[in-house]
């Protein structure tokens, strides 16, 4: 772990546009990672299925495109943004709310799985000492931080009192580009992102092509080999469409292992999700 400042030629130059920058920043991991291309995906802790899906496709098919996905490691939106880039061999960044030594102290289950993965693939950075507690008002402040690290900010799903929707507000003010995916009228977790699309505070994404094509970063172009448990999902799809729970019953799967699956399968164009959230073959 170590601490750097705004002088240091390591330090993250997007960082710079804060009207004050961290310093010190701290840093464990790739120190490349927080200065690479990056996009900011943020959304609620209450995240829906419909959530986990678009946020994995979303992060998956950056990762794919050697771009960085920065979000905040916390539960919901953020983890599986972090995971998307994960499946997909890619580079992420975990901005805390805590210093990194505590953070870790405390992390318990999948997030503390999570955190380690990210220091070997990635980077954990903070703006408070590695010692530091969480608090409710260092959550908001790293929420800037999450902002200007992206070149855009994607918000996936949102109710009208997520925190993700002040890292989108900072975005703007930094005059970075933000984008919100649409969510069904009338569901709570996509109340916050629709009302930005609504108010012209962010443009509505509807696919990973729209979100590469924003980034100028079309994805790679890759032969992919299908394993035996790819080519059961395929076959499985071969007949009819089918949604992630009854998908992952007839095959036997946890429905986690299942959606990285189908993510994957998304972005490499062998299957499309449907209307009504079910799976088709292409």
């Amino acid at each position: 772990m170590i601490g750097i400042g705004p002088a240091d030629p390591r330090y993250p130059a997007r960082l710079l546009d804060l009207r004050c920058p961290p310093d010190p920043l701290w840093l464990d991991g790739d120190r490349d990672a927080s200065a690479a291309r990056a996009v900011s995906i943020v959304g609620t802790r209450r995240m829906t299925p419909y959530g986990a899906r678009v946020t994995r496709e979303l992060a998956s098919a950056c990762a794919e495109a050697g771009i960085v996905v920065v979000s905040g490691l916390a539960q919901g939106v953020d983890s599986a943004a972090h995971a998307g880039a994960l499946d997909a061999h890619g580079r992420t960044v975990a901005v805390l709310g805590a210093g990194i030594a505590s953070y870790l102290a405390d992390a318990r289950g999948r997030r503390r799985r999570l955190a380690h993965a990210i220091r070997t693939q990635g980077a954990l950075i903070s703006e408070f000492p590695p010692d530091a507690p969480p608090q409710r008002w260092t959550f908001a402040q790293r929420d800037s931080t999450i902002a200007a690290l992206g070149e855009l900010t994607v918000v996936v799903e949102a109710p009208v009192d997520s925190g993700a929707l002040i890292t989108a507000d900072e975005a703007r003010k930094l005059g970075r580009r933000v984008y919100a995916v649409p969510g069904p009228i009338g569901v709570a977790a996509s109340a916050g992102a629709n009302a930005l699309i609504a108010t012209g505070r962010a443009k509505a994404l509807t696919e990973a092509a729209m979100l590469l094509d924003a980034l100028g970063a079309p994805p790679r172009s890759r032969t992919y080999h299908v394993d035996d448990l790819d080519a059961r999902i395929l076959d499985a799809l071969a007949s009819s469409p089918a949604g992630p729970d009854s998908l992952a019953r007839r095959l036997g799967l946890g429905v986690g292992e299942l959606s990285s699956r189908l993510a994957r399968l998304v972005i490499r164009g062998s299957i499309a999700p449907a209307p009504d959230g079910r799976f088709i073959r292409r």
